[in-house]
């Protein structure tokens, strides 16, 4: 009986080493290489990424603001370099797909395999942020006229009080919206004339380190506005306040009772935006010589509020909802062209992302491209 108890331990010991083993290698980083290519270019979309030395499930997770059992499942756990990782459902569907296909006849798994195909390479899928497929880099030597370099917004500097209604009406994860928002506006900010780098999909793709590598090289705080000499922009102004408090105020203002001056917070100042400075002595030389730019179109942040105190619609319970641009526009000396606030008044009842960004974002692109002079 000992000899039993003995030889049933030791097998339960050797199963759980090896099953340690496993899962150890199952959740390894991905092991290192000597370099990593810098301008990594787009496979299909942003809604997938190509793992790189030193990637983690759980560095990926808080890299894209994504649960780290989604991700695991989507790529069925799998984390090698090179790997193209899914972001989205997209990678577990297509493999159910795949083994469905498989017990089909042959011409119907050709022909659908072919059709899955024209698809992904003509058009982005509804929650892509990338336009088409990305080429190669293009050096400076092959340059042949004014090039913009569009840097977007830190995902960390998007500040919303909608997304969870905008996510739950699109039916998309809570944390797409902010990428979706990011990527649209990118690919618009494409001005007549130029050539048009992007740094986040679109021509150029989404490198994570070098965009990393950008915003460690810039300042952000609130500064001065400043107006473009090739366009003034209008000013972002609050609107009077209405109401029973105004008309309080009203009254003591014309008895003679003067109200102390508020102080407005830097936030809310209307003549101050969320602007940028770059601190990287490096910064325009290293773009300058390796693209030939001429112009540099930093997007600083992105917010999305509800303005409760403007109803639109009481009965429908409509109120504006603003999405308010803060960016600055560089040369390529460093030297400062442009820095300002862009807002757009929507309304709140309106949740479907996709209506949002072609109603919403063409005109914030506009606004934002015309402080720019025209294209030589």
């Amino acid at each position: 009986m000992k000899n039993i108890v003995q030889r049933t331990t030791l097998t339960s010991l050797i199963f759980l080493f090896v099953f340690a083993i496993q899962n150890a290698a199952g959740a390894a980083p991905a092991s290192r290489l000597a370099s990593i290519n810098q301008h990594a270019v787009a496979l299909l979309s942003d809604s997938v990424y190509m793992v790189q030395q030193g990637d983690t499930y759980y560095s990926l997770s808080q890299r894209f603001n994504l649960p780290i059992d989604s991700l695991q499942k989507w790529n069925r756990n799998k984390l090698q370099i090179g790997q193209t990782l899914y972001l989205t459902g997209q990678g577990d569907s297509a493999s159910k797909a795949v083994a469905s296909s498989k017990r089909r006849t042959k011409r119907r798994a050709v022909t659908t395999k072919n059709e899955a195909t024209a698809v992904s390479q003509t058009g982005p899928s509804n929650n892509s942020t990338t336009v088409s497929v990305a080429p190669a880099p293009k050096t400076a030597d092959f340059k042949t006229k004014s090039r913009v370099l569009v840097i977007p917004f830190d995902p960390h500097l998007y500040f919303s009080d909608a997304d969870h209604e905008i996510a739950r009406q699109s039916h998309i994860p809570r944390q797409n919206v902010r990428h979706i928002f990011r990527g649209r506006l990118n690919a618009m900010l494409a001005p007549e004339g130029y050539e048009t780098i992007h740094l986040l999909g679109g021509v150029y793709r989404d490198s994570v380190s070098e965009l990393s590598r950008v915003y460690e090289s810039l300042n952000y705080g609130y500064q001065d506005n400043k107006q473009s000499r090739y366009n003034r922009q209008p000013q972002v102004v609050e609107e009077e306040t209405v109401g029973a408090v105004a008309w309080v105020q009203r009254q003591k203002e014309k008895l003679g009772l003067q109200r102390e001056p508020e102080e407005v917070p830097v936030a809310q100042d209307p003549n101050k935006h969320f602007g940028v400075e770059v601190k990287d002595p490096e910064f325009f030389s290293y773009f300058n010589n390796q693209y030939g730019i001429d112009y540099y179109v930093f997007i600083n942040q992105f917010e999305v509020k509800t303005v409760y105190e403007h109803c639109l619609d009481r009965a429908a319970q409509n109120y504006e909802r603003d999405f308010l641009v803060h960016y600055s526009i560089y040369d390529n000396k460093g030297k400062l062209v442009s820095g300002n606030k862009v807002k757009v008044p929507y309304h709140s009842n309106i949740n479907d992302v996709q209506r949002i960004v072609s109603e919403s974002m063409p005109g914030m692109a506009r606004q934002v491209l015309s402080d720019l002079p025209a294209a030589k």
